[in-house]
């Protein structure tokens, strides 16, 4: 069996050089061709330090025995995450991404666009005419909207903002499609928007594609500031509301502080006289009793009609109370200050979330990577240019390669090659002498002991049917065959 190795491949592809290089340029003309008629796309990018900080701290809810607060989420990171991929909605409609005009761009600019009606779910086609002065909107040929250049004309669906950028005397036609809004949406939300964190750090990258690269740049930015001002809106409401909350615990804590504080000061008065009381008479707290069910029926307030009957009861001490006192005293004040603090973050301007970087028009476009794509085209170029010219080797019918020569034998032959001018030697089974009218490289290392050597120049291409018969030839009548070296034409 004939093995074709690496040398046989790089002699068959030099003497099929231009077949070779004809499929090496195929793939190569193909990646120009895409490089030219592709549109590229950009893909600017901002970042946002997220909010994941408390503002109103939860231990107050604790505190209270109440959720006042929302839960810490688990990873707070990608709540923050989807929470942007949510208001980047509300971006693209204000953004109008699934309204489309078609005009003359050396002319007219869309300066702004926007969505006012997000429920038509079908696609909507409409005739815009630019006059040297003004613009009109056509539905069905009758008047949608109309308005001049640089000014919001609103229309039912959507309203635009047109610059123009050169004078002109003709009136200019063009077309605005208004897509499906929610279908729209919704695609660039999973194709066009990538928002991700930025390592293990509390950064999110938020990066947006288009083919406009200022239109792209205009929606990362505008993304990254709905999301700091939500974080803000949010902070304040959750200020706000934690107020209202803890205002009402302040006053019942107050109330409670109130009630005790009278029976405490009672209490005081009497220190003295009761002491003295209980020294000559060791009734113990029964004198202490009598002064707490004074307010034992006091109609006008609950907690001391609770809390002297705990005492008159004797499941409440007089220890216990004046413990329950300085409690509720510490709650109020924690309580007071926690509201100062509420009250300072309603009124703050300034969020936690804030915008790191803001987007620019990046220098390269993220595709078509020209470069990268000539590489790849040119490697598999080379790859399927060297299949397809051994494929055309074989096919062939001229023998002057090796690998042509090793396809036709199927006896043990070895191959010497002349690399000053790349002439084949073919050394094969055959009789017991060498007969050459020139010198061959490398002959010398051959053992003519081992086998008997049959010797064949190939300086010329010849019909493969001819080689073949002329090899049966030359075994049968036991003679050398000798295919004199012919010049090259």
């Amino acid at each position: 069996m004939n093995y074709i190795s690496l040398i046989d491949i790089i002699i068959t592809i030099y003497k099929r050089l231009k077949i070779f290089l004809l499929f090496l340029f195929v793939p190569i003309f193909l990646c120009l061709i895409y490089i030219l008629i592709t549109k590229p796309v950009y893909n600017p990018s901002s970042i946002v330090k997220a909010n994941i900080y408390e503002t109103v701290p939860t231990w107050i809810a604790d505190l209270l025995q109440q959720r006042l607060v929302p839960s810490t989420p688990v990873d707070r990171m990608a709540s923050q995450v989807e929470l942007i991929k949510v208001l980047s909605k509300n971006v693209l409609k204000e953004n109008g991404v699934n309204v489309d005009f078609e005009l003359n761009k050396n002319y007219f600019k869309i300066v702004e666009k926007k969505t006012l009606i997000d429920t038509i779910r079908r696609n909507l086609n409409f005739k815009i005419i630019f006059y040297p002065e003004s613009i009109l909107v056509f539905q069905k040929n009758k008047i949608l909207c109309s308005g001049k250049f640089e000014d919001t004309i609103n229309c039912n669906f959507f309203s635009f903002v047109i610059k123009k950028l050169k004078n002109f005397t003709k009136p200019f036609e063009g077309k605005i499609i208004y897509k499906n809004p929610l279908l729209t949406i919704d695609n660039w939300v999973k194709n066009r928007i990538n928002v991700d964190q930025i390592g293990i750090s509390d950064l999110i990258k938020i990066s947006v594609e288009d083919y406009d690269p200022e239109y792209a740049v205009k929606l990362a930015n505008n993304i990254a500031k709905e999301y700091v001002n939500y974080s803000l809106e949010e902070e304040k409401r959750l200020a706000r509301e934690t107020r209202k909350r803890l205002e009402v615990f302040y006053e019942e804590a107050q109330k409670r502080v109130d009630s005790l504080k009278k029976i405490i000061k009672a209490l005081k008065v009497d220190t003295l006289s009761l002491v003295t009381y209980i020294l000559d008479f060791g009734l113990g707290n029964e004198p202490m009793a009598r002064i707490v069910e004074r307010y034992f029926n006091n109609p006008g307030d609950e907690i001391l009609k609770k809390v002297s009957r705990e005492y008159v009861n004797k499941s409440l001490t007089l220890e216990e109370i004046f413990s329950a006192y300085n409690m509720l005293v510490g709650q109020r004040n924690a309580l007071i200050s926690t509201i100062e603090n509420t009250k300072l973050v309603e009124a703050k301007s300034v969020s936690v979330a804030q915008i790191l970087e803001y987007a620019v028009i990046p220098p390269k476009p993220k595709w078509p990577k020209k470069f990268l794509l000539l590489i790849l085209s040119f490697i598999f170029g080379i790859i399927f240019s060297t299949i397809l010219t051994l494929i055309f080797d074989r096919i062939d019918r001229k023998v002057f390669t090796p690998t042509k020569l090793k396809s036709i034998l199927n006896e043990n032959i070895k191959i010497f090659y002349n690399y000053s001018n790349l002439k084949l030697y073919l050394i094969s089974n055959g009789f017991s002498k060498i007969y050459s009218n020139e010198k061959i490289n490398n002959l010398e290392n051959v053992s003519l002991e081992e086998a008997e050597l049959v010797l064949i120049i190939l300086r010329k291409p010849i019909v493969e049917d001819e080689f073949i018969n002329l090899i049966k030839l030359s075994k049968n009548k036991e003679k050398v065959i000798f295919i004199p070296a012919l010049s090259n034409k």
